[in-house]
């Protein structure tokens, strides 16, 4: 073998272990499905312009000074072709990689997923200001801030025709990202869909939505130069993780689903009565699960057909042992009842 042949072999060889390794971390973390409603009264930070707005699944109104956003996961019910389109610039590294990551899609809803799970699990969050944020260079890269992750993604999407835009905004809690930071200005994009209209996205995050903490901004220009921090001032949360996602990758993505009738594997919701925090243990299928459940909840996702033994404990005491058998893919509830205390008997020393 010629060594001009066997550099470009051990340059294949390393690129396919790069390729499986990644995906193998991709595996281990999938994209969920979410359903459910999250509620939020958000006090938006001094200086913002907010106004009220609507698409599929977020409801922004004003109250007082105060932003109420509610967000529905019911599904998104789109069915609308994937007609790809190659604008200008089609043979640029974007335009490339956008047709490959959406080659075969039937539908837009499927190309927008692959598209989205594949910057999620391949584009590695860094919050660099110094370094450009523009889509070609974010690719490059293969890093960037969430301005970067937006311009990615509207770029891809635009490369095979979808048409997307960037959303200015402000997060009330944790923002995502691989750096513990609460509550500040963030950048997520808005997908038009032909069949149901604009809809929310956050390539680092969230697919077809966006949290109720998210708070969109009417501007980027703020009115005052040292803008103070927004505010939570009461939130229900009534959204749970019901399926894993039938995407490539997602780094562990959380989805809304799209058709109702559609289930990828079967699912188990645990709920202690008590609402402590909790262990579930789940034995089946040649595998061991275990569930941390704070607050006395927590679903275990991707569960096969078959038979199963569950133990569930709570403050170190067993509180429940069965035996569980799904026979299809089914979402399943279990309530555990509080364990209590025995009863004194009476007796006087």
């Amino acid at each position: 073998m010629r060594s001009a042949d066997r550099s470009r072999l051990a340059g294949w060889v390393v690129g396919l272990s790069t390729l499986v390794a990644t995906s193998a971390a991709a595996a281990a973390t999938p994209a969920s499905i979410v359903t459910g409603e999250d509620r939020a009264l958000l006090l938006p930070p001094a200086g913002a312009e907010v106004t009220a707005y609507e698409n599929a699944g977020y409801r922004l109104t004003l109250v007082e000074g105060a932003a109420q956003v509610t967000v529905d996961l019911s599904p998104l019910g789109s069915s609308a072709p994937f007609l790809p389109q190659r604008p200008d610039g089609a043979e640029e590294p974007i335009g490339r990689l956008a047709r490959s990551l959406t080659v075969g899609s039937q539908t837009q809803h499927e190309a927008v997923t692959r598209a989205l799970a594949w910057i999620a699990s391949h584009v590695r969050y860094e919050l660099d200001r110094d370094a450009p944020q523009d889509a070609a260079s974010v690719l490059a890269r293969r890093s960037g801030y969430c301005t970067g992750f937006a311009r990615l993604a509207v770029a891809v999407l635009g490369a095979v025709g979808i048409e997307a835009r960037e959303v200015a905004g402000y997060v009330v809690g944790e923002l995502p990202g691989n750096e513990p930071r609460r509550s500040g200005f963030h950048r997520w994009i808005e997908v038009r869909y032909p069949d149901v209209g604009w809809v929310f996205s956050d390539p680092l995050a969230t697919l077809g939505y966006v949290p109720a903490s998210y708070l969109r901004l009417a501007s980027d220009e703020l009115a005052s130069d040292t803008p103070g921090p927004g505010l939570l001032l009461g939130r229900a949360d009534r959204t749970a993780a019901v399926d894993v996602a039938p995407v490539l990758g997602g780094s562990g993505l959380r989805m809304r689903p799209n058709r109702p009738d559609r289930r990828t594997a079967a699912a188990l919701m645990i709920e202690l009565e008590s609402g402590r925090d909790g262990e579930a243990v789940l034995e089946g299928g040649g595998h061991l699960r275990r569930l941390p459940l704070p607050g006395g909840t927590g679903t275990f996702l991707g569960l096969e057909p078959g038979s199963y033994r569950l133990r569930v404990s709570e403050g170190g005491r067993v509180a429940a042992w069965k035996e569980i058998t799904f026979r299809d893919r089914v979402f399943a509830e279990m309530r555990i009842p509080e364990i209590r205390a025995p009863e004194s008997s009476g007796a006087v020393r």
